[in-house]
């Protein structure tokens, strides 16, 4: 009788565990397909005729998800209330600018994705408000003109310049370019995009490469002072009210973090709002998390890990440093939100067979895909497959 006791009261133990491994598997989500991404830039495209090209063959290189640019700085390849159209769709001069071409590059890129299931995101930079040594026509109401206030300080007290091929960025800190910014999402919300993905959403530590175009006769300790941004008087009256006046440099890069992370929220928030059914929100981000966020003031394994973003869309576009990246992304976002929110961007400037491996590591790694930056380096300006594009986009395939 004992015997027979112990043996029901196992028999019952095991349909519990039985019960409870069930449970588990009906809610499990299932895994995730494999995002392959395409990068395509304003740059190349400048008719209908190129986009549906453009998006047709996305499709048929069995891409899954295309970043669609439709904003570069300060004007808009979609219609928008807020900024002008992008002069490059009337031509290429900057008088242009603000001039309606008669069709909508993102509307015409959803309509020719739709039929094929082809996820189409809007691809925005964020940050950067002009470019060019010409200035924007007063008329148009662009940033640089209508906002001069908005643009970025550096440690000189000057505003920043954009130059022949640099932008000029805007200020993440004041209220306004935040309140202007998320009204830019407002209106891609209304669009039926799949997602919005976000670039150059850091700051510009980087403009000391092209700063002596204005600076020529500047010292290198000069150059490094006019690519230090921001001491605009909003920024420094919010930083000391922060800290006190006893600043510290780790304290500053945490506020610049601190001003980053509160556009993306922002933008995430409205997303939530406008597209209560779900809407993709991505971000491009520097390779190495720690030297971006040390730098460019981009926290990016913090976005990943608190949700704020969809996916982050590591820009690993190195060769030998590209597995020590991977390894550091995986660091920062945790391994189970590396597996579903980290998504690795490839170069496709580097030779057909390190892309190729490089794609084959990202499988291995277990990140949630992969991207290529970016059409013009698969296709050439007569939409024809190049020879790189051949052997890379046999790769991409499922």
């Amino acid at each position: 009788m004992k015997v027979l006791k112990i043996g029901l009261v196992g028999l019952l133990c095991i349909t519990a565990v039985i019960s409870v491994f069930l449970a588990i598997q009906r809610f499990r989500s299932p895994p995730q397909p494999f995002v392959r991404a395409l990068w395509v830039t304003r740059f190349d495209y400048s008719t209908p005729d190129d986009v549906q090209q453009i998006i047709n063959h996305v499709v048929e290189s069995g891409f899954t998800d295309v970043f669609f640019q439709i904003r570069g700085n300060g004007s808009t390849f979609y219609k928008s209330d807020l900024e002008p159209w992008a002069y490059e769709l009337s031509g290429q001069k900057v008088s242009m600018l603000g001039t309606d071409p008669g069709w909508d590059p993102l509307q015409l890129a959803l309509d020719t994705a739709s039929p094929s299931g082809l996820r189409v995101h809007a691809y925005m930079n964020v940050l950067p408000g002009w470019k060019g040594l010409e200035d924007p026509p007063l008329a148009v109401g662009q940033l640089w003109t209508e906002h001069p206030d908005w643009f970025m300080v550096d440690s000189f007290g000057e505003k920043m310049r954009p130059t022949s091929g640099w932008y000029a960025f805007i200020n993440p800190v004041l209220p306004e370019v935040r309140a202007h910014l998320r009204g830019l999402v407002k209106e891609l919300c209304e669009y039926d995009v799949a997602g919005i993905h976000l670039d150059y959403i850091r700051y510009p530590y980087d403009y000391y490469l092209i700063a002596a175009q204005h600076y020529p006769d500047a010292t290198d300790s000069e150059i490094l002072r006019h690519s230090d941004f921001s001491y605009d008087p909003a920024s420094q009256a919010a930083l000391f009210k922060t800290y006190g006046w006893e600043v510290s440099k780790k304290q500053i890069q945490q506020f610049r973090c601190d001003s980053v992370t509160r556009v993306v929220r922002d933008l995430s928030y409205t997303m939530q709002i406008q597209k209560p059914n779900g809407c993709l929100l991505t971000a491009s981000v520097m390779g190495n998390p720690e030297e971006g966020k040390r730098h460019a003031y981009q926290d990016s394994g913090a976005w990943v890990r608190e949700g704020l973003v969809d996916w982050v869309v590591q820009m690993n576009y190195g060769t030998r440093s590209f597995s020590r990246y991977l390894s550091a992304m995986k660091k920062a976002a945790g391994s189970r939100k590396f597996k579903s929110s980290v998504i690795v961007g490839i170069n496709c400037k580097n030779t057909s067979e390190e892309i190729v491996a490089q794609i084959d590591r990202v499988r291995e790694s277990g990140s949630r895909g992969v991207a290529l930056f970016s059409y013009s380096f698969l296709f050439d300006g007569n939409h024809l497959q190049t020879e790189k594009g051949r052997i890379i986009l046999t790769k991409i395939r499922p």
